[in-house]
């Protein structure tokens, strides 16, 4: 009996080696091939886009969609492919995030702006006088703590950031004339939700929810007084026709777009693969900054144009009025810092800036 339990302790304590050694063998292949990809794999990414298509290279947005597609395909030698969705065929705007947190969806671009309240450092992005112009806030972005707060923030929740692209001159698009903080107390204004309630508050504005699509109609019926928007909307949605006042400056002259990859698609790629999109893109953000500044020259000669053509009149207000339109939004900002101490931070390090600025 004693010869007998001896042999079954035999059997077992080698079935339990043999067991041990296929775990072994399990994970060093496993990390074999993260050192050495299959070069014949190829990965196909879906990138989603909210907006129309855009091939114009003049038009920043080029470059974080086409120009970014064909670089990552040629110098990964086809091994990525990326399809481009547009017009939010996979994912509209407010379901985005999650899709790329989920890995619905591959890539995505957006204004991180509207994920506001699922990520409070989003809102840094299209937030009111953080920069005087697109450079000074790509320089803030990357060489201050900004940029490591958001990225760190977004890949926390399931998106790793992969670029930016700026747009120059947002601010008030109206049709009833505006020159002090005063004016626009009872204006009737299109929304952009989340903080900016709070700034409408402080400036008196009644906010109003209305589509894109929409805009033109509502202006040129005198169902709003007018939109905080990009003075490209108008030329994009011709809203020079409808527009009678253009407010300068604007509160915004660095609107962002944000790519972002899903962390689940980041981990099924080989590091050298994430090593050429990571690099592509910081390229692509280059050469799309340089378009913004190209960009807003031009953005500006159309407003030349709309003046003359369309009786479009660009009211210039005071350096008091200026003073008192980033004095209505330091509640905004306070808001803001309130959400995270990373958001703290940023508010911080904007203030010391602009602090900075002052005594150069």
């Amino acid at each position: 009996m004693k010869k007998f339990k001896s042999v079954i302790h035999r059997v077992i304590l080698l079935m339990s080696i043999l067991a041990l050694t296929a775990c072994g063998s399990n994970a060093t292949s496993s990390e074999k091939g993260s050192e050495s990809p299959d070069k014949g794999k190829v990965y196909n990414l879906k990138f989603n886009i909210p907006y129309p298509d855009n091939q114009d290279p003049n038009n920043p947005r080029y470059y974080a969609m086409h120009w970014f597609k064909e670089e990552i395909e040629k110098r990964s030698e086809g091994r990525v492919k990326i399809e481009l969705y547009f017009n939010g065929q996979l994912a509209q705007v407010p379901e985005m995030l999650d899709a790329l947190s989920s890995g619905t969806i591959d890539i995505g671009y957006a204004t991180a702006s509207y994920y506001g309240d699922l990520v409070p450092e989003g809102f840094i992005t299209y937030f009111p006088y953080w920069a005087k112009d697109v450079q000074e806030a790509y320089d803030l972005w990357n060489n201050t703590e900004i940029g490591e707060i958001y990225n760190k923030a977004f890949k926390e929740y399931g998106a790793t950031p992969l670029l930016n692209t700026y747009a120059a001159l947002g601010g008030w698009l109206v049709n009833k004339p505006v020159h002090s903080v005063e004016d626009m107390n009872g204006l009737l204004m299109v929304t952009m939700g989340g903080l900016y309630n709070s700034w409408y508050e402080e400036l008196g504005i009644n906010g109003v929810e209305i589509p894109h699509s929409d805009w033109y109609d509502a202006l040129s019926r005198g169902i709003i007084d007018g939109i905080p928007t990009g003075f490209q909307a108008l030329t994009i949605f011709k809203l020079n026709e409808v527009v009678k006042y253009v407010i300068d400056p604007p509160f915004v002259d660095a609107q962002m777009g944000n790519m972002f990859i899903s962390n689940k698609t980041l981990e099924k790629l080989p590091k050298d693969l994430q090593d050429i999109i990571f690099g592509v893109s910081k390229e692509a953000e280059l050469k799309a900054l340089d378009a913004t500044k190209k960009d807003k020259d031009k953005v500006l000669q159309d407003l030349k144009n709309y003046q003359k053509k369309n009786g479009i009149e660009v009211i210039k207000l005071s350096e008091e009025e200026q003073q008192k339109f980033v004095e209505s939004v330091q509640p905004m900002w306070d808001k803001f810092a309130s959400l995270s101490k990373g958001n703290a931070k940023i508010i911080e390090i904007i203030r010391n800036n602009i602090e900075e600025k002052k005594k150069e």
